[in-house]
């Protein structure tokens, strides 16, 4: 079998390969999947491409997010049968052999409804990473809320925020996506430069702040920016990955940190157990689930979130619009099903 994938092959490059898939027997918990499609997670492989990253390393084939079908498995593989739809952490390609059962998240086949559009249910990643840093905190109904960064990641927490009775503020420089999440019904929404945006949320709030602020983003300045907008004994959620060097005064966030209560509290998506057992309140497998349910019923809007959806050959001129032209380029499915 022959697949076809995208491979940074350096710095700033972006080609698309060809290769034969290894012939061999498929060892224990292993499968073959052929992809339907695969999200582009602009933030992780725009670091990556960037070599910003901090495992990064040339070559490196990006992807984590793909919705696909078993075609082979190993026997040992009792949980799924060939011809099921799987969400997995699949690479940008068009087949790949994949090994279930590793423990973690990244190495774990979740069943994915063949009722949903695989174009919806992939969205399904980023919405599980935005949901452990929504469960990461416990807002009272109709506590204010305020997410910075409304690419994908944050549209999505902002929504899910709102599902559970919070009143989100979106902030994002950038217009075009404060008009996203107004479409997927984020009532309160801010395009104001980074340092007008404390001022802007103590105006909302009575001069109260945010019980929750979120960096969805993963810049260090935005982190510092979040917990001056936060409450008196609020929580500040580093749900980004910080990856640029950041030089400020430490001890004005401290200070803030110390005198008025604030709680930092990391959220990356590995803090939650990658399966159900007995006694967890949440993991990969349930959040995944109920997302699924969630994005059936329109209750977590993802069809907005879709501003492109390639060949693989446009590969390398969509990566260059998510670095130039964010204002119009956020969300990008490689539709895989012609290959």
């Amino acid at each position: 079998m022959t697949s076809r994938f995208v491979d940074f092959p350096s710095a700033g490059q972006v080609v698309v390969r060809e290769e034969e898939i290894d012939g061999s027997p498929l060892v224990e918990n292993e499968v073959i999947v052929r992809n339907l499609v695969s999200l582009v997670s602009a933030g992780t492989e725009l670091a990556g491409l960037t070599g910003t990253e901090y495992n990064a390393k040339f070559p490196l084939r990006p992807g984590y997010a793909a919705i696909g079908e078993i075609i082979a498995k190993h026997d040992s593989v009792d949980d799924f049968a060939v011809g099921d739809r799987v969400f997995y952490a699949g690479k940008h390609a068009s087949i790949q052999r994949f090994r279930h059962r590793q423990g973690h998240q990244w190495g774990t086949l979740y069943r994915a409804p063949a009722d949903l559009d695989p174009e919806e249910a992939v969205f399904v990643c980023l919405a599980e990473i935005a949901y452990a840093g929504v469960v990461a905190t416990d807002p009272e109904v109709n506590d204010w809320v305020a997410v910075f960064g409304l690419g994908l990641i944050g549209n999505l927490t902002a929504q899910l925020y709102a599902l559970k009775g919070a009143r989100v503020i979106g902030l994002d420089p950038v217009e075009s996506r404060v008009k996203v999440a107004q479409s997927v019904g984020i009532e309160t929404t801010l395009s104001v430069p980074g340092p007008e945006q404390v001022d802007a949320i103590k105006a909302l709030t009575n001069g109260q702040r945010a019980r929750v602020t979120v960096d969805a983003v993963g810049h260090s300045a935005v982190v510092v920016t979040a917990a001056h907008s936060a409450a008196d004994f609020g929580e500040v959620v580093l749900l980004g990955s910080p990856r640029v060097s950041y030089t400020a005064d430490l001890t004005d966030l401290l200070a803030d940190v110390h005198m008025r209560g604030l709680i930092l509290r990391g959220a990356h998506q590995w803090r939650i157990p990658a399966t159900n057992a007995r006694g967890i309140r949440h993991s990969v497998e349930s959040a995944v689930e109920s997302l699924f349910d969630l994005i059936r019923r329109r209750k977590l809007k993802v069809r907005e979130l879709l501003s492109h959806k390639i060949q693989v050959d446009e590969a390398p001129e969509i990566y260059a619009k998510l670095q130039s032209s964010p204002e119009t380029t956020w969300g990008v499915i490689i539709d895989w099903r012609s290959e």
